[in-house]
C-alpha cells in the first residue's frame, strides 16, 4: 500500500511537470518547430530534471523509475540526442549521489532515449500516442531487468533487486508514466489548437463584417464622382473590381503576402484620389524586401481608409496620407499618417471597442490582431507631431513566428 501511494505520488510530480512544460511551450510536440540547440539543451535539462524526482520526492523506493521515464519520454519528443544525453546523465547523477547503478542500468537508460528519439524522427505521427510511450517504457523496463540478470550471472555481481513478478508490476508502472505523460501534452496540444480554432473562426466573422463596410464607403466615392468627373467612373469601377476581387481572394486566408495587402491599399487610394483631385497626395515607401512578409488581411486599409475619411475629408486644402513599413528586430511596424485635421475625442471614442452597436473597423482590426497574435501586437492611433494623425501597427515578423513569408 506505501509503494502504490508514492508511485502515485511520483505519477502526479511527473504529471505537473509535464503540464508546466507544455504550457510554458518547453517541449514542442514533433514537427511543430525545427529543432535547434537552444531548444535541445532547454528539454534536456527539464526532462533531466524530471529524472532527479525519484530521490528529491520519494522518502523510500517506489515502482516507478522516473528515469526510466524521463528518458523515454524525451526521447519521443526531443529526438535521440536529448533521449540519450537524458538517460546517460540521469545515471551519472545516481553515481555521483552515491547510489551506484549496475552496470546494464546507463546502457538501458540510453536505449530507451535513442529508441525514443528513432520514433520521434521516422515516425512523428506515433510520439505523442499514449500506446507507443507504455510500450516503450514497460519494454525498457523488462530490458533492464533481463540485461541485469544476465550480466550478474556472467560477471558475478548482484541480480536484479527485485523477484520478475514484481519487475513486471515495475514495468507496467513504468509504461503508465510514460503513456501519461505524453497523454497529458497531446492534451494540451488539443486545446491550443481548439482555441487557435476559436480565435480564427472570430477572425473571419469579423473579417466578413469588416468587407461590407469598406464596399459601403468605395460606393459613396464612386456616387461623389458621378457629380464631380463622371469621366473617372469607369476607372474608378476597374478599382473597385480589383478591391473586391483581392478581398474575395483573402477572404479564407489567415495571413496573405504584404504585397497582396498593399494592392488592394493602392486599389482604395486610388479611388478616392478620382474623388479628391489634387487634395490628395499619397506616398507609399514600403521596401521590397518586406513584401513577402505574411500580414492579416485587410492590416492597412481600414487605417487608410480611416486617414482619409476622419482625417483628410473635413481639411480645407491639400493633405496627405503616407504609408510605411519598416522591419524593426523581430517584428513588423507599419505607420499611416496623414496631415489632415487631427483626432478629435470624438472619433478617438469611436476607435475604441465597445464603444457603439457598429464597431468601428479600426476596432475591429484590433480584435482580430488579438486573435492571431494574442499579446504580441501593438495598435496604436495617436496624434503627430506636426498635424494630423498616425497610425501605427507591430506585428511578429514571419521569422519571430517560426515560418516562412508567403
Amino acid at each position: 500500500m506505501v509503494l502504490a501511494v508514492n508511485s502515485i505520488e511520483q505519477v502526479c510530480v511527473l504529471v505537473t511537470i509535464a503540464f508546466i512544460m507544455a504550457r510554458a511551450h518547453l517541449v514542442q510536440p514533433p514537427g511543430r518547430l525545427p529543432r535547434s540547440r537552444g531548444r535541445n539543451l532547454a528539454s534536456f535539462v527539464l526532462f533531466l530534471g524530471m529524472a532527479l524526482t525519484e530521490e528529491l520526492v520519494a522518502s523510500q523506493h517506489v515502482q516507478m523509475s522516473a528515469r526510466i521515464v524521463s528518458a523515454c519520454a524525451a526521447g519521443l519528443l526531443s529526438g535521440p540526442l536529448v533521449g540519450i544525453g537524458v538517460g546517460l546523465g540521469a545515471a551519472l547523477l545516481r553515481q555521483l549521489l552515491g547510489l551506484t547503478p549496475p552496470l546494464a542500468f546507463g546502457l538501458i537508460l540510453a536505449a530507451g532515449g535513442l529508441c525514443g528519439g528513432l520514433v520521434h524522427d521516422l515516425r512523428p505521427g506515433w510520439a505523442l500516442r499514449s500506446r507507443v510511450g507504455f510500450i516503450l517504457g514497460a519494454t525498457i523496463s523488462l530490458l533492464r531487468y533481463a540485461l541485469t540478470a544476465g550480466l550478474a550471472g556472467v560477471l558475478r555481481i548482484p541480480g536484479p533487486p527485485l523477484p520478475l513478478g514484481m519487475e513486471a508490476m515495475t514495468a507496467v508502472i513504468n509504461g503508465v508514466g510514460v503513456a501519461v505523460i505524453l497523454k497529458v501534452l497531446e492534451q494540451v496540444r488539443d486545446l491550443e489548437e481548439s482555441s487557435r480554432a476559436a480565435a480564427m473562426s472570430e477572425v473571419r466573422a469579423l473579417q466578413a463584417r469588416m468587407n461590407p463596410h469598406f464596399l459601403f464607403n468605395a460606393l459613396n466615392s464612386i456616387a461623389a464622382l458621378s457629380t464631380i468627373r463622371p469621366e473617372s467612373i469607369p476607372p474608378a469601377v476597374a478599382r473597385l473590381g480589383r478591391f473586391l476581387r483581392g478581398s474575395i481572394e483573402q477572404h479564407d486566408r489567415a495571413t496573405v503576402p504584404l504585397r497582396e495587402e498593399m494592392a488592394i491599399v493602392a486599389a482604395y487610394l486610388e479611388i478616392e484620389a478620382m474623388r479628391f483631385g489634387d487634395r490628395l497626395r499619397i506616398e507609399i515607401d514600403v521596401p521590397d524586401g518586406l513584401l513577402g512578409e505574411p500580414v492579416p488581411p485587410f492590416l492597412i486599409q481600414p487605417l487608410a481608409e480611416n486617414a482619409v475619411r476622419h482625417g483628410l475629408q473635413p481639411l480645407r486644402g491639400e493633405g496627405l496620407v503616407r504609408i510605411s513599413a519598416r522591419a524593426e528586430g523581430r517584428s513588423i511596424r507599419v505607420v499611416v499618417e496623414d496631415t489632415g485635421v487631427g483626432l478629435v475625442p470624438e472619433a478617438a471614442a469611436r476607435l475604441r471597442p465597445g464603444s457603439g452597436p457598429e464597431p468601428h473597423a479600426v476596432s475591429l482590426l484590433g480584435r482580430r490582431l488579438h486573435g492571431l497574435y494574442g499579446r504580441e501586437y501593438l495598435l496604436e492611433i495617436r496624434r503627430r507631431e506636426g498635424g494630423g494623425t498616425l497610425a501605427e501597427v507591430r506585428i511578429p515578423s514571419s521569422l519571430a513566428r517560426g515560418g516562412t513569408s508567403s
